[in-house]
């Protein structure tokens, strides 16, 4: 299989913005909206006024076409060229992150298997302003800060577990974002999506304000009413453990709250907070969910 790359560049200067989809095979919303996005670039319907737009619609294509998350690794995880391959997703590593090595900000679409609506994957506290700005361009209510910091505090992996597209992205000094659409099967999650990208390239003065895709974007969700947790820990699937109830993707807890209980007792929160990713079908030693406090936006 061979991964598609598409660019467009214009004859004007600006960034590079990079958009991906497809980095696991399973979340079909972001192909959906890239696929999109070129049938209207093509059309004239969107103009790119300035920059370079490059775009990987299926980033992990065996994935994508046996409809799993992955085949050997996740993609999104331990992102980095290795020297050994052991893995299909080995040989996919160098692939994506030349790719992202030309990107001034990237831009990368999921999707996720509970229940809930769109939010936003930021960085931790040492989150650039500009980054923070151009995530919340984007037009959504919900924002997730701290990923690297949760997997430091609880992961099992060391230092390369959490790094994925926007880890590496960021490590080379490009802003990065990652746009969680929705549930795998919302109806709407492409159109998220591909809202998002316009917001992206409205963001960065890429496209011609009067064209036709840009005429008709809104602004989305205003930033007074935009919010943010802090992710603290991740918490992994122990045996004959279970949820107390089926909890949803944000749902508050508070502080002693029996989140789960089994053979070994009750896992309870550890302060008062969110439930962030909650996987009810999650397997032994898989990552079942993460637990976040609310806050202020970073910078």
């Amino acid at each position: 299989m061979t991964v598609k790359t598409v660019f467009y560049h214009s004859l004007a200067p600006g960034k590079t913005l990079a958009v991906m989809g497809g980095v696991h095979g399973n979340e079909v919303c972001g192909p959906a909206a890239i696929t999109r996005l070129l049938s209207d670039l093509d059309s004239g319907a969107i103009v790119l006024q300035r920059g370079t737009l490059q775009v990987i619609p299926v980033a992990n294509p065996r994935a994508y076409a046996q409809k799993t998350r992955f085949v050997e690794r996740n993609l999104n995880r331990y992102l980095y060229p290795k020297e050994e391959k052991r893995h299909y997703e080995d040989h996919l590593d160098p692939v994506i992150c030349g790719f992202l090595d030309s990107a001034d900000a990237l831009l990368d679409l999921h999707s996720y298997a509970s229940q809930g609506g769109p939010f936003v994957f930021l960085g931790g506290s040492q989150s650039r302003p500009e980054e923070v700005d151009f995530a919340r361009a984007l037009g959504v209510r919900d924002f997730v800060c701290g990923w690297s910091d949760a997997f430091g505090s609880g992961g099992k992996g060391g230092d390369k577990e959490s790094q994925g597209t926007t880890e590496y992205a960021r490590a080379n000094g490009a802003l990065a974002v990652t746009l969680e659409c929705g549930h795998h099967h919302n109806a709407d999650a492409a159109e998220v999506g591909y809202r998002a990208i316009l917001r992206a390239l409205a963001h960065f003065d890429m496209i011609a304000p009067d064209c036709e895709a840009a005429r008709a974007l809104d602004a989305g969700v205003p930033p007074e009413s935009q919010r943010c947790v802090w992710m603290k820990s991740v918490f992994y699937k122990e045996a004959e453990f279970s949820f107390v109830k089926p909890w949803q993707h944000f749902d508050r807890v508070a502080r002693g709250e029996i989140i789960a209980s089994g053979a070994k007792g009750e896992l309870l929160a550890p302060e008062e907070g969110h439930i962030i990713l909650p996987k009810a079908s999650a397997g032994t030693g898989d990552e079942w969910f993460f637990f976040g406090t609310p806050g202020a936006f970073p910078g």
